[in-house]
């Protein structure tokens, strides 16, 4: 659906960017009734064309008269277009000559000529190149891809094994391999030197590793072995005789950088102590302290972390503790009169009778917090009220706004404040609220109504007309939209619009309309 204009748009020698011509396929798709000037794109024939005040015509003119001239070997036709573009096809005119289709190429007197093999009839094939079709015409030379192969040593590379190793190569003046040296290398058989030993665990005593040594090859008996250690190493010896225990003997100031994983029991002597950042006890059962303390403990990060003495002080502290309930009326206990000083901050009693708290009025529910310790002022106590009154129009107390008709509530430390708007607001507090200009508030149980008391009659206006024309609106402003409509198709429409003064504005048109054009004014402010 097409936007109406009624009237000339002016773009003040802006650029029409991005802009279509519409588009139909003959004259008699353009619409009826076209005026000069008028343009569309014909579809069908690909052409822009204007309408001259009787017929459409193609924009430019029609196509001029096109002449060709033909060149050396090459004929040029035009093809017989009278409106659109114009193709121009250009022809090769020199004969083919006789030669083979493989060999030919068009000399400067416009004949296929063959291409010259020149003196050399035939290719001979070298060390590892091949040639095919050596006698031409087109001789084809590859690099022979035959493998090489070596004699190897099928000995396997252990202790007195041999195996073949290139030692070097050689290559001809054109960089091809012409030859392999190879050698074969032996491995020493072994002396017993740093041989590596597998160390089986076998069955034993229980909860005991047995380790079964064999010295001196096959058939030796069990004898005393030591793996010697450093400081940073754990040094294993093993006991005479086959079948031995292995001891693990730990030096001092150990430090173990991954899991220290105990199996049985793990004992700490004398004065020895667990000293590290962290120690993780992954056992079932208990540790038991005795009458023994653990010290210097960091305060807890986790959920799962010991709590220390002092965050634990830290975090009570203040928090609120309950001490039953307080009747105001005869002030017991004694919170006002003559208060214990005994009183801890964050002790919390309940209202249970009205009366005056200090100089404030309480009511039973509600509850009373100590801030400090042996409170003996009102300021030394927080009151949170359980009863408070439903607001009024005289009364601040328990309320919220509910929004009229074009009213908009929103809420900013218990203060409603409350605008011309379209919206819903549903927030409940401690609020009262005045009525300002043009605005009505009326309460019931404590639900304050605010409306707009400046009715749509006194900030709109709506006229029909059916041609150019001056409407009288009487807003008393220049501060006003104006919209326009067919009332027939109920299709905005644009034509020219003047805020005339401050009550009148005056609709032109380019041309009588040819429906009813509805007018519809709004004061703004």
């Amino acid at each position: 659906m097409a936007i109406n204009y009624l009237n000339s748009i002016s773009l003040n020698k802006n650029e029409l960017q991005q802009a279509v011509i519409e588009n139909q396929p003959n004259d008699a798709s353009a619409g009826a009734s076209p005026v000069e000037g008028q343009l569309y794109f014909d579809t069908t024939n690909h052409i822009l064309k204007q309408y001259n005040g009787t017929s459409w015509e193609e924009v430019g003119g029609g196509v001029e008269t096109l002449t060709t001239t033909d060149g050396t070997y090459i004929n040029l036709t035009p093809n017989s277009a009278t409106a659109g573009a114009v193709t121009v096809t250009a022809d090769l005119s020199a004969a083919d000559g006789t030669a083979s289709a493989a060999s030919r190429f068009l000399t400067k007197d416009n004949t296929w000529a063959t291409v010259p093999q020149g003196d050399i009839s035939a290719l001979t094939e070298g060390t590892y190149i091949n040639i095919d079709n050596p006698g031409g015409p087109i001789p084809t030379i590859n690099h022979d891809a035959t493998t090489r192969t070596d004699t190897t040593s099928t000995d396997a590379p252990a202790y007195g094994g041999t195996f073949e190793a290139v030692t070097g190569v050689t290559t001809n003046a054109t960089g091809h391999i012409t030859a392999i040296d190879v050698s074969t290398v032996t491995i020493p058989a072994s002396d017993n030197t740093n041989t590596t030993y597998t160390l089986p665990t076998s069955a034993g005593d229980t909860n005991t590793a047995i380790v079964s040594l064999t010295a001196g090859g096959s058939g030796g008996g069990g004898g005393s072995v030591t793996f010697a250690g450093t400081e940073d190493e754990i040094a294993i010896t093993e006991t005479t005789g086959a079948n031995g225990t292995v001891k693990i003997g730990l030096p001092d100031d150990v430090i173990i950088t991954q899991t220290l994983e105990v199996g049985d029991s793990l004992t700490v002597a004398g004065d020895s102590q667990f000293d590290g950042s962290a120690f993780d006890i992954s056992a079932s059962t208990a540790i038991a302290m005795g009458s023994n303390k653990i010290t210097q403990v960091a305060d807890p990060t986790s959920a799962q972390d010991a709590a220390t003495k002092a965050y634990v002080d830290a975090a009570t502290v203040g928090g609120l503790v309950y001490q039953g309930g307080y009747n105001a009326a005869t002030n017991t206990p004694d919170l006002d009169s003559s208060p214990s000083s005994s009183i801890k901050k964050g002790w919390t009693y309940t209202v249970t009778a009205d009366g005056l708290f200090f100089t404030e009025q309480v009511r039973a529910g509600d509850v009373l917090v100590a801030e400090q310790d042996a409170p003996t002022t009102l300021a030394n106590w927080t009151t949170v009220q359980n009863n408070i009154d439903l607001a009024s129009a005289g009364q601040i107390g328990i309320g919220n706004v509910a929004p009229g008709e074009a009213i908009d509530v929103s809420y900013s430390n218990g203060t409603a404040t409350v605008s011309v708007e379209d919206s819903t607001a549903t927030n409940k507090g401690a609020v009262i609220v005045a009525p300002g200009v043009g605005m009505s508030v009326a309460y019931s149980n404590g639900t304050a109504t605010v409306t707009n008391t400046q009715t749509n009659s006194a900030n709109t206006f709506a006229v029909t007309i059916t041609d150019t024309a001056t409407v009288t609106h009487n807003l008393g402003t220049k501060d006003v939209i104006i919209q326009l409509y067919d009332v027939t198709t109920d299709e905005t429409v644009y034509a020219d619009v003047e805020r005339a003064s401050t009550n009148t504005a005056t609709i032109t048109f380019a041309s009588t309309p040819t429906n009813s054009i509805r007018v519809l004014v709004q004061k703004i402010g």
